[in-house]
């Protein structure tokens, strides 16, 4: 009798950040250079005022002038002279972050004519495909499913960054970064009628990178964020921090006025975070996991009465089905199991494994252990009278295919 144990540990998880509230610190250095000392007017973003981000302290060197145009982003201007060739100008903000909806009703898709720009104008194939996914009665389902298409349609690609393709190259090419993912999402919802921006901005992810992320506007709600990158809608991770709004990559800029047609001017960044804490929002999730047909069920239930929105996740060890997520949507005081079935053919007759799972629901989790011992009743008919290789590869797959039930 063999009496092999493989103990498969899920060592973590990749969540973005957390789903809850983070103090975030942007520092902004522009630099102008001008050979000819001549006199210029500076205006630039800073960083965006809205609900799910709001600025708690802001100074500039020198002393500025700021204002909102009338979107929640809070623009910087100067006049000056530039002295010795090079004039820098600095800009400080410390904003807390905290991303939370509270979507009281569902409504019809609007249905409008709106204009667009080269980069996100759709052709017959893009509008098509946007209607395949469209729920007439519902705006919040049809932004989930548009969000959830363009996720996992799309392939990242870091070659991609710096292209600034534009929708119809993206929906060919299928490839992209964070600008080619947005400006598709941004296509796909327009040609539906949904108003939407683009939204210049970081996100840590191993460290603050550059993003770009869409708002939906959403009728009697209000602009809701969707990242279709990080494949999140409504509640977007913390260390989201929004700057500059626009209609595309290209829209989004800071200005520079001056007589001399060589000056340029250039932007820096630091971005830094003081503390991160998780919050559920309302979500409660459990797990279990039937040890006969090894089919995990997670049951999710919203506490709230407003619509809420969510990243769920079903994670397996690295090697052993990795992990899969996607947008759900839950409606006021709703409960939903989501069941993720097992590969149990690729379990060996014989052999007892302990291997570890976990879900999550933004920041609501659960995590269990899925224990099989040496006398299953699954037959493996490639195991034949030799001895068995307890090859990591070959111990457990997931379907992809993991299917819902609402109550």
């Amino acid at each position: 009798m063999r009496s092999f144990i493989f103990a498969i540990l899920l060592l973590s998880i990749s969540y973005a950040a957390t789903f809850g509230y983070s103090r975030v610190t942007i520092e902004r250095v522009w630099t102008i250079e001008d050979s000819q000392n001549g006199t210029f007017e500076f205006n630039g973003a800073l960083v965006a005022n809205n609900s799910n981000q709001r600025v708690v302290s802001l100074s500039t060197e020198p002393e500025m002038e700021y204002f909102d145009p009338g979107d929640g982003t809070i623009h910087l201007h100067y006049n000056g002279t530039v002295v010795n060739g090079t004039m820098i100008l600095k800009a400080r903000a410390i904003v807390n972050v905290d991303y939370n909806t509270n979507i009281s009703a569902d409504g019809p898709i609007p249905e409008v004519e709106l204009n667009y720009t080269n980069l996100t104008e759709p052709d017959g194939a893009i509008s098509l495909q946007a209607w395949s996914l469209a729920h007439e009665d519902s705006s919040l389902a049809t932004i989930r499913d548009l969000a959830n298409w363009v996720h996992s349609a799309v392939k990242y690609d870091i070659s991609y960054w710096s292209k600034s393709k534009s929708a119809k190259d993206v929906f060919a090419e299928r490839r992209g970064v964070c600008v080619e993912y947005t400006h598709l999402l941004i296509s796909m919802a327009r040609s539906l009628g949904f108003d939407t921006r683009y939204v210049s901005g970081y996100v840590q992810s191993n460290s603050w990178q550059p993003h770009a992320w869409a708002e939906i506007y959403v009728p009697g709600y209000g602009w809701l964020p969707v990242d279709a990158t990080f494949g999140q809608v409504g509640i977007l991770d913390s260390s989201h921090l929004a700057i500059h709004y626009g209609q595309d990559q290209s829209t989004v800029y800071d200005e520079l006025l001056t007589m001399n047609p060589d000056a340029s001017i250039m932007v820096t960044d630091d971005v830094t975070a003081g503390f991160f804490s998780e919050d559920p929002k309302g979500i409660s999730l459990s797990m279990e996991v039937d040890p006969q047909s090894y089919i995990a069920d997670v049951k999710v239930e919203n506490t709230r009465p407003e619509y809420v929105y969510g990243t769920s996740t079903f994670a397996l060890p690295e090697g052993y089905g990795g992990t899969e997520s996607s947008i759900v949507l839950l409606a006021p005081y709703e409960s939903l199991d989501i069941f993720h079935g097992l590969n149990h053919s690729l379990i060996q007759d014989g052999y007892a494994y302990e291997i570890q799972m976990a879900a999550s629901f933004n920041d609501a989790k659960d995590k269990t252990t899925l224990s099989i011992n040496e006398s299953n009743d699954w037959n493996d008919e490639n195991n034949g009278t030799g001895a068995a290789s307890p090859c990591p590869s070959t111990i457990l797959l997931l379907i992809p295919a993991a299917f819902m039930l609402r109550r």
